[in-house]
């Protein structure tokens, strides 16, 4: 069947295609049998004229006599519409009365045993025409006594027969028409009907408006579309989730770079008036804020990296040791320009999570990032590992408690307005950490004195 062809052509070709060959099927078979219980009814009409004729014969004066009248008026009474011959001979085939050439008993032919008397039936052709034979024995007593063996034989013409088996196919296929025409219509209805609720989800889903993600509610419709549903309403769960996230970020990126792109043309418009040496200060000051807008649009692009982190990046088994190490060495530059103190320490010689490498070295890299930004320079900085565990512990002055609860919060800053940034940094790495099933904590301050540690924790290692 057509791959593109309708749901109601596909049930219609299903259904009605297998009717009409079990239709077929059954009124060949109906017709067979009505066949064959019809030859057997006139089987046994010949039969019994062919039992008349034995009961007309009887042995007279050395010879055999028939009551030909009366055996011939109950041949046509009873055989109307067929021509019937019969030969009667003795045992050894030789002809006693009737058609000298209609054909005698085969051997070929089997014995039967049919109403309480040896007799036997053939088909064969007669003078041109296509009859059926039935061949009798009988037994019948001489003058003296002595039991004589007949073998009569008796043929009908088959008009009545054949027109018999045209009025049976007739009635049978006119049957057959009507219960497959009957049987047709109603799987047409019910087809129309079964597939209603098809159409009328259909229009209830047309009908939905463009901003309209909300599940779809399956009342109302057949428990196999139920399945249909369930995955429409995840899908619809996913792409609200990708909508959200791309609205996000469109409103955070106009919300966030606005200001420094509008300073940054405040500070160009006064340089190109200034010709004195502030006009140095202001290029140095358009720089940074250059610098600080190329900043804030990547992290804006590494928090959407972040929330799409289950539809771009597959995760796979990786060591958190090495991943921290080269982490810590990327920074390292950075950290001895400032004077600081990085340093690495691996309580476990490897750690091996489930996750994503490019994920996991940004967010270790904003942890990083927020300590070496924020810290004095010479401050302590250690980027540690231990079991499903990694943290980054720094000297600095800490965290104020009533900051502590919020700074995993877009865009919320603790520091001082002259320390630069767009609190983005650990919002990026709770998300990401939310993404590997991990809990992102905050300890401020240090049990040993002043200072902040934040450890990504992951629920257990992989194996």
């Amino acid at each position: 069947m057509n791959a593109t062809a309708s749901l109601r052509a596909r049930l219609l070709g299903w259904i009605l295609l297998p009717l009409v060959g079990l239709s077929a099927l059954n009124a060949w078979v109906s017709y067979g049998n009505a066949v064959d219980a019809s030859n057997e009814a006139y089987d046994r009409a010949l039969y019994l004229a062919s039992r008349a004729l034995a009961e007309e014969l009887s042995w007279r004066q050395g010879g055999l006599q028939l009551q030909a009248q009366r055996a011939a008026g109950y041949l046509l009474e009873n055989h109307t519409g067929s021509r019937l011959y019969y030969r009667i001979a003795d045992a050894q085939g030789h002809w006693l009365a009737g058609q000298d050439d209609l054909p005698g008993p085969t051997g070929a032919a089997p014995m039967q045993v049919h109403y309480h008397a040896l007799v036997q039936f053939d088909d064969i052709q007669f003078r041109g025409l296509p009859v059926r034979l039935a061949h009798l024995t009988h037994v019948l007593e001489d003058e003296g006594g002595q039991a004589r063996i007949l073998k009569i034989s008796v043929a009908e013409t088959l008009e009545t027969r054949q027109q018999m088996v045209r009025h049976i196919l007739r009635d049978t296929l006119s049957q057959q028409a009507l219960l497959l025409l009957a049987a047709a219509l109603l799987v047409v209805v019910g087809v129309q009907r079964g597939i209603r609720p098809l159409e009328s989800f259909r229009q209830r889903l047309a009908q939905r408006a463009d901003d309209d993600l909300a599940p779809i509610e399956p009342p109302g419709l057949p428990r196999e579309l139920h399945p249909l549903v369930h995955t429409l309403n995840t899908y619809l769960a996913r792409l609200g989730r990708l909508i959200d996230i791309r609205k996000r970020f469109l409103d955070n990126a106009a919300h966030q770079l606005r200001t420094p792109l509008t300073v940054l043309k405040t500070q160009l418009v006064l340089a190109e008036r200034e010709q004195t040496a502030d006009r140095a200060a202001l290029l140095s000051a358009a720089r940074k804020t250059t610098d600080d807008a190329v900043r804030l649009t990547e992290q804006l692009l590494a928090m959407t990296r972040a929330e799409h982190a289950p539809e771009m990046h597959p995760h796979e088994a990786l060591d958190l040791v090495a991943l921290a190490r080269q982490v810590t060495q990327e920074f390292l530059p950075r950290a001895v320009q400032r004077g600081d103190d990085l340093g690495f320490e691996a309580l476990v010689p490897a750690c091996t999570v489930n996750g994503s490498t490019a994920l996991l070295h940004e967010a270790l890299g904003n942890l990083l990032d927020n300590a070496l930004h924020h810290a004095p320079p010479g401050t302590r900085v250690t980027v540690r590992v231990g079991p499903a565990w990694v943290e980054v512990e720094d000297g600095g002055p800490g965290i104020a408690a009533e900051h502590q609860a919020h700074v995993f919060e877009r865009f919320y800053r603790a520091a001082p307005a002259e320390v630069r940034g767009s609190g983005l940094g650990l919002a990026i790495a709770r998300e990401i950490a939310k993404q590997h099933g991990a809990q992102l904590s905050l300890q401020s301050p240090l049990s040993t004195g002043p200072g902040t540690v934040f450890r990504m924790t992951f629920a257990a290692p992989a194996d």
